[in-house]
């Protein structure tokens, strides 16, 4: 198998696990017998996950700015929180009162197969929907940060993608769940080309978070 250092393309995520390329192609090549299950599951809206290489400037910048202990990131405009409720609007997941189990955040997580850290609760599948997932998401994301930062790790475990979408979304809806803006799951109205787009905007206009520290060094 070849090593980390001769696999190029992991720099382009930062190290991090989720990938969002890997989601899409699992995805596509499903059978439409599978697809039913999955949307049957409640994970649906899995078939809108982009099939694309994000920025690694833009996913270093988020981790940067992202506070994992308040659970918000800080943008220049103001401070965006990363709720349970978000989370489960933006992939369109189940935010339900039914926890996690504790110890399945002990494992190691991979891009290549299915994590054991998922395996329990996706083995009762007659209750799946009934399982918080937006909030495991989110806590699994923010102790994946946490890691990295203390140099517990060298990626990220977690879903990175999820800021990406929940930041995009809030700074362009200033009211994400009002009446008039795209309803869930926001992932749905976020197709690729808009997403590149948009990153390609946070490079250069001054209303995200892109290279502000060095258009402050050039002045």
């Amino acid at each position: 198998m070849a090593t980390m250092k001769e696999k190029a393309h992991y720099n382009k995520t930062h190290y991090c696990r989720c990938q969002t390329k890997a989601i899409s192609t699992v995805y596509r090549r499903m059978s439409q017998e599978k697809k039913d299950i999955v949307e049957e599951m409640g994970f649906g809206a899995l078939e809108n996950v982009p099939e694309m290489n994000a920025s690694n400037t833009l996913l270093k910048e988020l981790l940067d700015r992202f506070d994992e202990e308040k659970g918000c990131l800080k943008t220049l405009q103001e401070k965006i929180y990363i709720t349970p409720r978000k989370v489960a609007a933006a992939l369109g997941i189940t935010n339900r009162e039914n926890r996690f189990p504790e110890k399945c955040f002990l494992l190691p997580t991979t891009v290549s197969a299915a994590s054991p850290i998922h395996k329990p609760p996706i083995f009762h599948v007659d209750n799946i929907r009934e399982w918080d997932w937006a909030k495991h998401v989110l806590n699994f994301l923010m102790k994946g940060v946490e890691n990295k930062r203390k140099g517990k790790k060298q990626s990220v475990d977690g879903c990175i993608f999820v800021l990406i979408l929940i930041y995009f979304h809030e700074t362009k809806f200033s009211r994400p769940f009002a009446p008039n803006a795209p309803p869930v799951p926001w992932v749905a109205h976020w197709t690729r080309q808009m997403m590149f787009e948009r990153i390609s905007s946070e490079a250069t206009e001054s209303l995200g978070l892109l290279y502000r520290k060095e258009k402050r060094k050039n002045k």
